[in-house]
């Protein structure tokens, strides 16, 4: 028995897949014999999970390269050659855990982790997954979207506190999002867990728009300067001239 539901995403897919070019919502609706109404309740979930993109609002809608990497064999394998140059440069610099994060709908699942050889450690094993507003590397991530993927994340995360809490939630996570933005990295300090500090870059610049790294530290291993050399070290990953060294 199929569920409909996943026959009508799968349709719509299917449509988009087949035309070559960005396409309106008209379009999807007609070529799939659905209502507009139900279409577009399909491709905003899409979005929300970064397979279909909208670059301008209200505009046309395309497949997005995240789609299209579900083929490739090993996904995090490839994501993982890429990223590891970065995550050993740190490690070798700091001894301290590096983290690789992939955004995945409203969380952030760890795809590889390189440990601290030092006794005290915050460990996150790989596959494990965290709301992105509540890490670095989410942040990093998500202050990278386009804005309205950003706003769609950011109520999604809200939707399920109390209405007395919610506007302030949002309005909060929304001011860091801006901040990660300008400065280029996201940063937390026991936020997520108490004696730990955690420094994240986006790796957009490596055609990775849903990935980050990030650098766990226990606070007491945190002086003004180590921090302001972590500081510095992970801004680089997040620069063009990081890609042109590495």
């Amino acid at each position: 028995m199929s569920i409909a539901v996943l026959d009508k995403t799968f349709s719509v897919l299917e449509v988009m897949a087949r035309s070559g070019r960005a396409l309106s919502l008209a379009e999807i609706a007609e070529e799939c014999r659905m209502p507009k109404p139900t279409v577009y309740r399909i491709l905003r979930s899409l979005r929300d999970l970064g397979y279909v993109l909208q670059p301008d609002r209200g505009g046309l809608y395309e497949l997005s390269d995240r789609l299209a990497s579900l083929r490739e064999h090993g996904r995090d394998e490839l994501l993982r050659a890429k990223a590891l140059p970065f995550m050993r440069e740190l490690h070798a610099g700091f001894n301290e855990t590096v983290n690789l994060g992939l955004l995945e709908g409203v969380y952030i699942r760890y795809a590889h982790v390189l440990e601290t050889t030092q006794p005290l450690r915050w460990i996150v094993k790989p596959g494990a997954r965290d709301h992105f507003h509540t890490t670095a590397l989410g942040r990093a991530i998500v202050s990278h979207l386009p804005a309205e993927q950003q706003a769609r994340l950011v109520a999604k995360v809200c939707a399920d506190l109390p209405p007395r809490k919610r506007s302030e939630a949002r309005t909060r996570l929304e001011r860091e999002l801006a901040a990660t933005r300008a400065r280029g990295y996201a940063f937390e300090e026991e936020e997520t867990v108490d004696g730990v500090a955690c420094f994240a870059a986006p790796l957009a610049l490596l055609g990775e728009p849903l990935a980050a790294i990030s650098v766990s530290v226990p606070v007491h291993r945190f002086p003004e300067a180590r921090r302001t050399a972590l500081t510095l070290a992970v801004q680089q990953i997040a620069q063009p001239a990081a890609l042109t060294s590495a």
